[in-house]
């Protein structure tokens, strides 16, 4: 197996798990925006510890804004993301958001950094697609309807390509563990000042130790796990093709399916079954 794909397994196996845990999160009514800000600010100090005992980080002027492009866009993506949740039935949204993304992903990434495909590699993205669909997916192919969810949804399609394509940009002079670090610090600055300037809360009440006092162990955990995603996906980026790396986000979709059916005991449904097959198909196209 090759560098970039043994790491962009690990990378959205920890992102299954991360998300696996936000999912409970949400389930347990937890404040998102503020949960996220959390959860940003501990990934930025995992990674740095991290860095700090395993690698040298110097601080660049395109390291600084690099991080502060990716940052501001990370951060407003989720913000935009969770409100499209509070909008829109998660059944149909997430499905589109996550396919339509990767498909605009695939395609940047050949016209703007002009890697090579092969006909195995458009049959492997168009069968990675209809298995993410499947797998996220409650009911099976139901498209959304058009209405202010779909218009959020879109504008996080919008920055999720833009944030994956950037950084694989960035990433051909910033060291990865370099830019995980201070993209998550940047992302953090950005929450805190939504929640100021948007949500009216200052410094004090978005940090209260007691407002997370019961939720601080998982959050910390999620954060472990995500942190350790963002770092193996940029080292998988910094020696791979983005059009190969990024669609093996189908992998994360089949984690979190097999998570919540054995340890979160969600309902075993046909379809989602079938679509894990398609998305291994389509791994294996996209390899190749």
């Amino acid at each position: 197996m090759e560098t970039w794909f043994i790491f962009g397994i690990l990378s959205y196996l920890s992102y299954a798990i991360s998300t696996s845990i936000d999912k409970y999160m949400m389930n347990e009514k937890y404040n998102t925006i503020k949960t996220n800000t959390l959860k940003m600010f501990f990934d930025g100090i995992i990674l740095l510890i991290a860095s700090s005992i395993f690698f040298n980080i110097s601080i660049t002027n395109n390291l600084i804004f690099g991080s502060l492009i990716l940052g501001s866009i990370y951060a407003f993506s989720g913000i935009f993301y969770f409100e499209t949740l509070n909008l829109k039935d998660v059944s149909s949204i997430v499905p589109y958001y996550s396919s339509a993304s990767l498909l605009f992903i695939f395609f940047g990434s050949i016209i703007f950094f002009n890697e090579i495909v092969n006909i195995f590699n458009y049959i492997g993205i168009a069968a990675i697609m209809i298995g993410i669909y499947l797998v996220l997916s409650e009911t099976g192919l139901r498209l959304p309807k058009k209405d202010k969810g779909l218009t959020y949804a879109t504008i996080v399609i919008i920055f999720s390509v833009s944030y994956s394509l950037l950084t694989k940009l960035f990433l051909n002079d910033i060291e990865p563990m370099a830019l995980a670090i201070c993209m998550y610090f940047s992302a953090t600055l950005f929450l805190i000042l939504y929640l100021h300037i948007f949500k009216k809360e200052n410094l004090k009440q978005i940090t209260h130790y007691k407002r997370y006092k019961k939720q601080i162990k998982n959050i910390f955990i999620a954060s472990f796990f995500g942190a350790s995603g963002t770092f193996l996906l940029y080292y998988a980026l910094s020696v791979g093709n983005a059009s190969k790396v990024y669609p093996l986000v189908g992998l994360q979709m089949i984690f979190i399916f097999m998570i919540a059916t054995i340890m979160l005991k969600e309902k075993f449904r046909l379809h989602k079954f079938i679509g894990t097959l398609i998305v291994f198909i389509g791994i294996f196209l996209i390899s190749i």
